[in-house]
Formats: structure tokens, C-alpha cells, sequence
């Protein structure tokens, strides 16, 4: 710093600096004193410029997103209070209250999602309905939270063509063939309309994870694969009991996507660590293990949409392999929801 203020001087004052190399004594003497002083003087600046940019540092430093969020999480983490600051994977977390434990997701819920039942659960346990067409149709419940939107591979925004009665059966694709359920003008069949669209992934690491996810559902008219296939890696973290909507003997219900049992789900839920446990129309996994081979021996490759168009589905429960031993959680519809909790009771969950 002395070097620098001394240089510093030196270029702004020549004479002096001419005069303490030609001058008298008397003259060197002052000049000297006057340069020390000069120098003196720039130090002092050199000094507050200094601490001033040290604290600008230190301000932005600390205040940047990233280390705020450092900083919160950190006081989160102390507090277990998880509210809607973002973790590392970008994606805000809901701001649900501590009081809640346990939530259920119901993706394609249409006008009657699933509300966890068991008394366990008590007044306190969430649950979250995703619908995209007839969401304002949903019954309100201080348990349930609707969110409107379709769920895919990939976020953003698609056409979805709205099918059958209250638009239970309308899809992001497409109907493989033309049937009762996708051809009645008079309701509106096939109507176009635009729908944001997420992935099951951003859902999941929206919710704290001091909260367990007792059950996920899907029923998205031929997306319950890619759905589940994109959160794979999440699932396996979060969700311990799953049903889905699957096809069988490669028989497709709409066109354009994949969905079979045996040749798409089998394969995945295993490598992610789950059993098949049961379907709505069948307890015997060994039975329906055999139907498999058949089905994959003489269909080693997948037929298309157009030659293999219909109408085969049921609904596959997987549970992953560390508890396959623990039951699936009691639900109910919405709409047959009641479980008798009172004003006080529900004044507990905050």
C-alpha cells in the first residue's frame, strides 16, 4: 500500500518530487514530510476503499438466493419446519402445516378423488387431487387440495381431448379406435382443450419430506407408465404403496403410448424394487404370471396401435419390496368421505 500511494504522489505531484532530489536540505525536509503525509493520506483512502468492498462482498455473499437458502435450510432443518423455501432440486415446497404426516395423491382423480380413511391417519392427514378437466367439480374438503393440471413426461402445455361422461375418460392421446365411450358428439366428445401439464417427479419433491406419502394413484388414460417412469427415481424414495391403471395383452385404449402389464410395467416396477401384488380382477400372481409368458412368447415383438386396438384394462397395486408385508392404507371417495372429526379436532392442524 505504501509503494502504491508513494507512486500514486509521485504522478500527481512531479515538481515536488523534482525539487526533493534537486533541492536544498531544508526543501527535502519538508517535501519529505509533505509526501508522508500525502501518503499517509492515501493509505487512508486505500484503507476505506478496501473495507468497503470487503463488505460488499460479504453482502453479496449473503444474500444471494442460493445462500439464503442455505441459511434456511439450515434453520429448517433445526426448527423441522420445512415451508416454501426451494431445496436443491429447484422445486418449491408446499407450505403444508406441521401438523400433517401423511398425504395421499390421486392423479386423474376426475370429479371423485380418494381421501385417506384410516383413523390413524386422524384429522391432520392431506390429500391431493390432480385433474385437469373437471377440477371446479370437485367437492371441497379442508383435507383435500385440487390441483388442475394433466401429468406426462415432460412440464408444459398440450392439447387434451375431453372423453365420455364428466370427461372420465379424456386423454392427452388419442382413442386407438372409435367406440361408445369417445364418439357421442351431443356430450362433447373429442372436444380440444389446453391444459398445463407437470411431471409426477416436481409433485413429489414438492412435498417436505417429513411427510410420508401413504398412497399414490394413477389413472391418466394411457400416461400411468410415462408418468411413473419419469419419477422413477423419486418413487422409489418417497411412495411404498402405488396402484395404477394398466393394459393387457398389448391391447391399446389409446394410441401413441405404452401401457401394457406385462411387456412395460412388469419390467420397470421390478428393477425399481416393487411386487405386483394384486389387480381389481385378479389375487393369483402366479396365474397372472403365466399370462405374461404366453403373452410375450407368442408376441415377442410389440404389435401397433392399429393392429391391436380395444379395450383391456385393470388396475395394478405395487407394493415396494422393503414392506411388501404392510396392507394398503384405507381410502374412500371424497364424496363418501366422513369421518365424524370435529371443529376442535381440526383446530389441531397447524
Amino acid at each position: 500500500f505504501l509503494v502504491a500511494a508513494f507512486q500514486q504522489h509521485k504522478t500527481q505531484h512531479p515538481t515536488q518530487h523534482t525539487m526533493l532530489v534537486k533541492g536544498n536540505a531544508s526543501g527535502r525536509r519538508n517535501n519529505i514530510l509533505q509526501s508522508v503525509k500525502d501518503a499517509s493520506s492515501s493509505i487512508s483512502m486505500m484503507r476505506l476503499t478496501g473495507a468497503v468492498l470487503v463488505f460488499c462482498c460479504i453482502i453479496d455473499f449473503t444474500f444471494k438466493p442460493k445462500h439464503l437458502h442455505s441459511l434456511r435450510a439450515a434453520v429448517a432443518d433445526s426448527t423441522n419446519v420445512l415451508d416454501a423455501t426451494k431445496h436443491k432440486n429447484n422445486v418449491s415446497l408446499l407450505d403444508l402445516p406441521l401438523s400433517v404426516k401423511d398425504v395421499a395423491i390421486n392423479v386423474g382423480s376426475n370429479i371423485d378423488p380418494i381421501m385417506l380413511a384410516d383413523k390413524k391417519y386422524g384429522p391432520c392427514a392431506h390429500n391431493i387431487a390432480v385433474e385437469p378437466i373437471v377440477a371446479n367439480k370437485i367437492p371441497f374438503h379442508r383435507q383435500l387440495s385440487v390441483l388442475p393440471a394433466a401429468v406426462s413426461s415432460n412440464p408444459g402445455v398440450m392439447s387434451m381431448r375431453i372423453y365420455n361422461v364428466n370427461g372420465v375418460s379424456s386423454s392427452l392421446a388419442k382413442p386407438a379406435m372409435t367406440d361408445f365411450w369417445n364418439s357421442k358428439e351431443s356430450r362433447g366428445d373429442g372436444r380440444l382443450v389446453i391444459v398445463p401439464v407437470i411431471t409426477l417427479s416436481s409433485l413429489l419433491n414438492s412435498i417436505p419430506k417429513r411427510i410420508n406419502v401413504a398412497f399414490l394413484m394413477t389413472d391418466i388414460q394411457g400416461y400411468d407408465f410415462m408418468a411413473i417412469k419419469e419419477a422413477k427415481n423419486t418413487l422409489k424414495e418417497r411412495v411404498t404403496h402405488i396402484m395404477t391403471e394398466v393394459w393387457y395383452d398389448d391391447v391399446y385404449t389409446y394410441s401413441g403410448v405404452h401401457n401394457d402389464l406385462c411387456r412395460d410395467w412388469l419390467p420397470l416396477m421390478t428393477e425399481m424394487g416393487y411386487t405386483l401384488v394384486k389387480t381389481a380382477y385378479e389375487d393369483d400372481m402366479e396365474k397372472l404370471k403365466a399370462r405374461c409368458e404366453k403373452q410375450l412368447k407368442e408376441n415377442p415383438q410389440r404389435p401397433s396401435g392399429k393392429e391391436n386396438a380395444g379395450l383391456s384394462e385393470d388396475n395394478a397395486y405395487w407394493v415396494r419390496n422393503d414392506v411388501v408385508e404392510q396392507p394398503f392404507p384405507g381410502v374412500v371417495s371424497v364424496q363418501k368421505y366422513d369421518p365424524g372429526y370435529v371443529e376442535e379436532e381440526y383446530k389441531t392442524c397447524v
